[in-house]
């Protein structure tokens, strides 16, 4: 700031300049990267807080239902249910492979899926120890699911109440997502489509903001990258996805909001091909896998499950197999879904991902094992949100839904506009009577009068109701019982409404007290189970009984169950995966001999399709005696006989396979 002064001589006046604050003696230090952090820190905590406090009742709702469902899914999370799937070992073993060795797979990596499921799994177990401190590998890589799901639970509910539902419905969905013991059987695993289905869960979330923002449809776009990292099927549901963000969109920022949601859905999907080419292993060449292999194997070289209309198919077995568990959450679930589809617009998204899945099982094409898990969040919604859609409100909900409005809200009918009749828009200002010119007699022409605008049909008298928020109870209308209006129930069409509104509620009210009849008979045995039975205990004894046996030297096939379990303990050799050793060339040149190199088979029993394609794993077993068995034969170790042992050979000696023409 300047001021200026006249000197006494009568000269011309002097500026005299403001003193510039004085410097500190030393600089003040610069913290860089940590000090940013430390305020996006505080301020996310901040706007948690803020959005706690506004949303008290939701919060402490959700964390009720987060915390119920970690205490359903954590109680005997290892024993039910047990090892039925070899991908559990396989994806906990590459896990262990980038914890320990810092490579991304324990065998050569073909690129059978994008690696970030495992890089999840390896993340965690790295933060928490979990492979030094659990029983098996497995254990750790579910104690991650667990935490995977909770995650989810919480994805659900903030979804559905964005897709409009009301509280208690939305708790529902998350109690049909968690109680139902298909869910809690796939949910319980180490899959990666667990991981995948997070995320997409957390795209929903985010492209049904009611805030419509680019940055959310940006965020949308990472987490679809990292569902897409995590398993490459879950960009089926992209469709879904896009087709929510189209319904929430804002017409001025759209052009943004979906360049930046394909933008980085792309960007960070393509570092996957970037990555292959940067290993020279984008296409087939000799001696190297590729990427473009592995995409035409999975997609069109792979055997095919069959159709779930064939009865004799893989695919049908696996449906059943679902049912026989829970037939009710996909089947109240596809139906619900057939309803909003076609009826109720802010549900049509969530509808269209699981009849679409639904649809590709129709389809003569490989089903995978967990193919159900990202069906199970948008059943346990559809079948919730139809009963929320049926059941009637006193409240009134949000006006905007999607981008749209909610046609449960009553509308208000929109005052005249006050260029039609002819009052000047209070954001104009008032008109200066000391300037006629800005006068608009026009305004008040009587041909741009609009008395229809004030016909008596278009008052809505139930909005002045008290519990509506107006002014009926201040004296500025008629009062006392003969001033019910037929909003009020005291003309026919509020009569009908009235009947209506109870008939929807008894409708409901007996479609959950049918559920509460129902369901809970068939789905007790189960939850018995889950959480009483210990079906990995047999896994668990048979890794044990061979540590406290092994000596070393000794070559052992095994799965990938028990696989990282025995490399924990020290093995030496490191155990070899059975599928590896007819498979991998790397892994065929550690026996030479064949099968009479191996020591020790540990494996249950394998189907005759397996054998076929594994013929040194079947000679080595049609050569072999049980030494031990655990859970009814689920889990055998059998010692390996050459043709000069005999069964009189020491346990543990080392045998030779005859000379060739011997």
């Amino acid at each position: 700031m300047t001021t200026t002064a006249s000197l006494s001589d009568g000269t011309a006046p002097a500026t005299l300049v403001a003193e510039s604050p004085a410097l500190p003696a030393q600089p003040v230090p610069r913290e860089g990267a940590l000090a940013g952090v430390r305020d996006a820190v505080g301020l996310l905590v901040r706007r948690a807080a803020a959005a706690a406090r506004a949303h008290r009742t939701g919060v402490v709702l959700v964390l009720a239902l987060a915390i119920g469902a970690g205490l359903l899914h954590g109680l005997n999370f290892d024993g039910w249910p047990g090892r039925v799937n070899e991908d559990e070992g396989t994806y906990a073993a590459q896990a262990f492979a980038i914890e320990r060795w810092g490579q991304i797979s324990h065998y050569s990596y073909w690129y059978d899926h994008p690696f970030g499921g495992w890089l999840f799994i390896a993340s965690y177990t790295t933060l928490t120890q979990a492979f030094d401190r659990t029983a098996t590998a497995v254990t750790a890589a579910r104690e991650a699911m667990l935490w995977v799901h909770v995650a989810s639970c919480v994805l659900l509910y903030m979804l559905s109440r964005r897709l409009g539902m009301r509280r208690f419905f939305a708790a529902l969905a998350v109690v049909l997502f968690s109680v139902s013991p298909l869910a809690i059987w796939y949910q319980r695993m180490a899959f990666l489509d667990n991981i995948s289905t997070l995320w997409v869960l957390a795209a929903l979330v985010c492209v049904a903001s009611p805030d419509r923002s680019v940055g959310a449809a940006t965020r949308a776009g990472i987490f679809m990258a990292f569902a897409f990292w995590s398993k490459e099927t879950s960009l089926v549901l992209l469709p879904g996805v896009y087709l929510l963000l189209w319904q929430n969109r804002d017409h001025r920022n759209w052009r943004f909001a979906r360049r930046n949601f394909l933008g980085f859905l792309s960007g960070i999907a393509g570092i996957y091909i970037l990555y292959a080419v940067t290993k020279n292993e984008l296409f087939e060449g000799e001696g190297h896998v590729s990427l473009w292999w592995a995409v035409k194997w999975q997609l069109f070289d792979r055997t095919p499950s069959g159709s779930v209309l064939d009865p004799d198919s893989g695919t049908r077995g696996i449906a059943d197999l679902w049912l026989g568990m829970d037939p009710y959450l996909l089947g109240v679930g596809a139906v619900s879904a057939v309803v909003l589809l076609v009826a109720v617009r802010r549900f049509r998204a969530v509808a269209f991902l699981l009849l679409m899945q639904i649809v590709f099982m129709a389809r003569n094409g490989y089903m995978p094992y967990a193919y159900v898990t990202s069906m199970l969040p948008f059943a346990a919604i559809c079948a919730a949100g139809l009963l929320d859609v049926v059941a009637p409100s006193r409240g009134i909900r949000p006006l905007v839904v999607l981008g749209a409005r909610n046609p449960g809200r009553r509308r208000v009918v929109p005052k005249a506009p006050s260029w039609l009749t002819g009052a000047i828009p209070a954001q104009r200002g008032r008109p200066d009577p000391s300037r006629p010119e800005l006068s608009r007699p026009e305004l008040s022409r009587p041909e741009l009068s609009r008395p229809e605008l004030s016909r008596p049909e278009l008052s809505r008298p139930e909005l002045s109701r008290p519990e509506l928020g107006g002014s009926g109870s201040s004296g500025s209308g008629p009062s006392g019982p003969d001033s019910r209006t037929a909003a009020d129930g005291g003309g026919p069409v509020g009569g009908c409404r009235r009947v209506g509104f109870w008939v929807r509620a008894a409708a409901v009210a007996c479609v959950l007290a049918l559920g509460v009849l129902t369901i809970p008979p068939r789905w007790a045995p189960l939850l018995h189970d889950a959480i009483t039975e210990d079906a990995g205990a047999p896994s668990r004894e048979a890794t044990q009984w061979f540590i406290d046996h092994y000596e070393r030297g000794q070559i052992v096939i095994t799965d990938d169950n028990i696989w990282t379990d025995l490399v924990v303990a020290g093995m030496d050799p490191v155990p070899v995966w059975f599928y590896k050793l007819d498979l991998d060339p790397a892994v065929r040149r550690t026996v030479p001999n064949g099968w009479s190199d191996i020591d020790y088979v540990i494996l249950g029993d394998l189907t005759p399709t397996t054998l076929e394609t594994l013929p040194t794993v079947a000679e080595a077993i049609e050569h072999s005696e049980v030494v031990a068995s655990f859970g009814d034969g689920e889990v055998m170790i059998r010692k390996v006989i050459p043709p000069t042992c005999t069964d009189q050979t020491p346990r543990g000696a080392r045998c030779t396979a005859p000379a060739a023409g011997g």
